[in-house]
């Protein structure tokens, strides 16, 4: 194919793509549903989507609604508001050809788009796993340079996926796609210099809120450049700096597997950047065999490009706390396990962790580009010279290492306390795993904002 062919051919894909074949992968989607919503209910009582949705609030209401509050939003808005809550404790999925975190700019944006149009559940999850196939398309033409160069992929490759999802769910025909993606193309952007900063989480919910405006301006007849991903003054050249890659861009084959089956989502073990989890899985495997008081050094090697995103080695925020190494590994260390609470402000100031930290040095390691990332290997030396270490590849959670069903739901069930009731919780589930089978949108949200009774309050900012 030519440069002119790489966008149309994705968007005929989105148009054309069988409903039966997307259905075919419709477990993994409810799957990756109900983790997005999870991490969505835990986030909505965070400080950012509070302040978020009293920034949006101004400009009226809408079908959609704010998850946590209820309040009715115009679509795009809600799928900011919601996009935040979904990535703000940095616990949601991630996906590897979009070297970024895939469920927090989709769902958001489909649940809010959805309760607009009145989707159904089939039509959500067949959304769900076109916007994924996007992403790995887009991903694959621009990775790993995209992502080392400083760009959040989330947020400047997210918009794209959520204009070919929301151009799906929409129903436009090819045109109307090819328009959807070239107008996100235009609204992407966002930094890794976020990182740690209130801003990081907004962008999975910029990047919602963009392929949302991106399709409905698609829908109503607004163009955009016919080819926007690959060539001269296009995506791939001006976001990674090179030329795409031969086809890498192009939809997949109709004998091929779909990206959510041959990729698949890593869903996250902890509440933190993923480049600490290796780390952590390698300290929690060697937790039972120290006392923390015991500790002399904890060392651990990681890819540069991932000790690049852990710039805040003494954070004063929970934010800045999920982007540190050297805190992530005192909480482990400390305690033999990392939740959401170990973010908390005042659990960063908790003596045993603080004593810690000093003890704990991280090293990045040179990747040659187009090599695999080498393996993290963690040391932990010991006041009586032992010095205990542990490898690690492939991280807990990843499809190559999964969690099992019952600590995903254990998860669901831990994060949607903090904003369902517990007889809220199990309805969201049943209705989430019924997706497949009907449904729709606003039934869905309509319970992921009600039944909070017993429920503490959300930390709203002062």
């Amino acid at each position: 194919m030519t440069e002119q062919d790489t966008t149309e051919a994705l968007a005929q894909w989105i148009a054309t793509v069988p409903r039966d074949r997307t259905a075919r992968a419709s477990g993994l989607a409810v799957a990756a549903m109900r983790d997005a919503i999870g991490c969505m209910l835990a986030g909505a009582a965070e400080e950012a989507p509070h302040r978020v949705l009293a920034a949006v609030a101004r400009w009226g209401t809408g079908p959609a609604r704010a998850i946590g509050s209820g309040t009715p939003l115009p679509a795009p808005w809600a799928a900011l508001v919601n996009g935040t809550a979904a990535h703000v404790l940095d616990y949601d999925d991630t996906f590897a050809p979009l070297s970024g975190h895939a469920t927090a700019v989709l769902v958001p944006a489909l649940l809010a788009l959805g309760e607009e149009v009145e989707a159904d559940g089939p039509a959500l999850l067949d959304a769900l796993v076109v916007g994924l196939e996007v992403l790995a398309a887009v991903g694959r033409g621009t990775n790993p340079r995209h992502y080392a160069l400083g760009w959040h992929a989330t947020s400047t490759i997210g918009a794209i996926g959520a204009a070919g999802a929301a151009a799906r769910l929409l129903g436009l025909d090819a045109t109307g796609a090819r328009d959807a993606l070239s107008l996100a193309v235009s609204m992407a952007a966002g930094t890794r210099m976020q990182l740690g900063a209130m801003a990081k989480s907004v962008h999975a919910g910029l990047a919602a809120k963009a392929g949302l405006l991106a399709a409905a301006l698609a829908a109503e007849g607004v163009g955009g450049a016919a080819e926007a991903l690959d060539g001269p003054w296009r995506f791939a050249e001006m976001f990674a700096g090179r030329p795409a890659p031969t086809g890498a861009m192009h939809p997949p084959a109709a004998e091929d597997p779909l990206a959510i089956e041959s990729v698949g989502l890593a869903f996250k073990a902890y509440p933190t950047c993923a480049a600490t989890h290796l780390s952590l899985d390698a300290l929690l495997a060697l937790r039972g065999r120290f006392a923390p008081e015991d500790v002399v050094a904890i060392e651990t090697e990681v890819p540069l490009v991932h000790s690049r995103n852990l710039m805040h080695p003494d954070p004063r925020t929970g934010t800045e706390a999920r982007f540190s190494m050297q805190y992530c590994l005192a909480v482990a260390a400390a305690q033999g396990e990392v939740g959401p609470a170990d973010f908390d402000e005042a659990a960063l100031r908790r003596a045993p962790v603080r004593w810690l930290m000093p003890r704990i040095a991280m090293q990045g390691l040179p990747e040659p580009e187009g090599a695999p990332p080498p393996p993290t290997r963690l040391r932990v030396r010991l006041a009586d010279g032992r010095v205990l270490e542990e490898t690690r590849a492939v991280r807990r959670g990843d499809p190559g290492n999964p969690m099992s069903e019952t600590d995903l739901a254990a998860k669901f069930h831990a994060c949607a306390a903090r904003a369902l009731a517990p007889q809220g919780i199990v309805a969201a589930e049943d209705a989430i795993a019924r997706l497949a089978q009907g449904g729709g949108a606003r039934d869905l949200v309509a319970l992921l904002v009600a039944g909070q009774a017993g429920v503490p309050p959300a930390r709203r900012p002062a």
